[in-house]
């Protein structure tokens, strides 16, 4: 058990000024922790009476704040599995006066003036993991108050840790959120501002990141908004102040990110940052990048079957017949237009995928339902969503009334370079998708 006079030893220093916390260290793909604090002087800035605030998770307390409590309400005042007292009832308020830094502990005493909550207690013991740290204050991190379930301190609220960049389907940018679990998760929310498809409030979840399973909320932002700055705001509990703030875009990420010991790695994010590009450029905005020509590449890659020998990305049908285009939304997609529609008007269609084992052995997937709907130009067409850049190379067959029409996603940039005078612009767009596509196969082959 832990006494405050005696065996507990604290450097008798009663901080008078307030600690603001120091500006997070977030750098590309890594976790770091905030290790420092600024001070400022308590006589540079001007006090006002702080309101009574009432205990509930997310809530921040500070020296001269008061805990306002509305019968009886339990809390753990002691942190440390062997104290004889780490539970008390409190029925009244409380000022918190002053706080004590222990340095043979690594512990804060959060004081409340003459309030002795047990024979050996008049304030909370908090143990702080970093004894670099300053505490600016502390929060209620748990508990709802009940004799069972007492609410808990800690010293700090869960602040963003860390960013990545996701290359899938979509251009996901993660903001990684720490001291988060099972238990807690749920009373965290993010809210997304910005030019993304995620603008609003959502929960975390569970993401495998670099081999390691993180807490994180994901903006996913086109291909030609890769330079728009996103930023996200951490609430904690029913706090309407957000406690922490991070904004970066796709190319603030790429830029900083190091590839200097994976010469695939590099690869993709050149490529990634081009094909950035050069959707900038398609939708007009800013120059066409110079991309490498890649027509032969394209228009006159083969797959052979036995003696048998194909176009590898040219559609397996006539443009009199179908055509298809790409999505470059936050999201890739591909969508088939067949003039069948026209005649039949019928709503269904089903599409697989066709890829090669290890052996060569041709496997199809499973079909998957899709439902017409109104694309570009008034015209109906039937989408494929969620296309990855290792896919735009994979041969989808969509089956509608009977009729297979087969193709691959780069069939587009195939189109664009397999005819004369295609707007640069275009081109542009197709190398670099075809980069991308290669690059990002190259890396996950790994």
């Amino acid at each position: 058990m832990k006494k405050q006079h005696g065996l507990k030893k604290t450097a008798a220093l009663i901080m008078s000024m307030t600690l603001a916390a120091g500006a997070l260290p977030v750098n590309a793909g890594g976790f770091f922790k905030s290790g420092s604090a600024i001070v400022a002087n308590a006589a540079e800035e001007e006090k006002t009476p702080a309101e009574a605030k009432t205990p509930a998770l997310g809530t921040f307390y500070r020296e001269g704040d008061t805990i306002a409590v509305t019968g009886d309400t339990w809390f753990k005042i002691d942190d440390d599995p062997h104290s004889g007292y780490p539970v008390v009832k409190i029925d009244s308020d409380l000022k918190i006066t002053e706080y004590e830094s222990s340095d043979k502990y690594n512990q804060y005493v959060w004081k409340t003036g003459e309030t002795m909550f047990t024979e050996v207690h008049n304030g909370f013991y908090i143990t702080r993991e970093d004894p670099e740290a300053d505490a600016e204050g502390f929060y209620i991190t748990g508990g709802k108050g009940t004799q069972n379930d007492p609410f808990i301190i800690g010293l700090s609220a869960p602040k963003f840790c860390g960013k990545n960049l996701t290359l899938s389907d979509g251009i996901g940018l993660n903001f990684i959120v720490d001291t988060i679990n099972e238990g807690n998760a749920a009373d965290i929310k993010v809210k997304i501002s910005g030019n993304c498809e995620d603008e609003g409030t959502q929960s975390l979840y569970v993401r495998n990141i670099n081999g390691q399973d993180v807490y994180c909320a994901t903006a996913n932002v086109a291909a030609n908004n890769m330079d728009s700055v996103i930023t996200a705001e951490l609430y904690y509990g029913g706090s309407e102040t957000p406690v922490d703030t991070l904004s970066f875009s796709a190319n603030d990420y790429l830029d900083t990110v190091d590839t200097s010991s994976d010469a695939k790695f590099k690869a993709l994010v050149d490529a990634a940052k081009q094909y950035g590009q050069a959707a900038s450029a398609y939708f007009g905005k800013g120059d066409i990048p110079a991309v490498k020509d890649h027509t032969d590449d394209i228009v006159n890659a083969t797959v052979s079957f036995g003696k048998f020998s194909f176009s590898k990305y040219a559609p397996m049908f006539d443009s009199s017949v179908a055509s298809i285009s790409l999505v470059l939304n936050s999201k890739l997609a591909v969508r088939l237009y067949t003039a069948k529609y026209e005649d039949t008007h019928h709503n269904i269609a089903a599409y697989d995928m066709w890829t090669y084992d290890e052996n060569n052995k041709l496997v199809i997937s499973p079909f998957s339902v899709i439902e017409v709907f109104q694309g570009s130009n008034g015209k109906y067409c039937f989408e494929i969503p969620g296309i990855k850049p290792t896919q735009l190379g994979t041969t989808f067959n969509v089956n509608y009334q009977g009729t297979d029409y087969l193709f691959t996603p780069m069939a587009w940039a195939y189109r664009v370079l397999s005819k004369e005078g295609a707007p640069k612009k275009d081109v542009a767009m197709a190398n670099a998708l075809y980069e991308y596509f290669i690059a990002a196969t190259d890396y996950a082959g790994n």
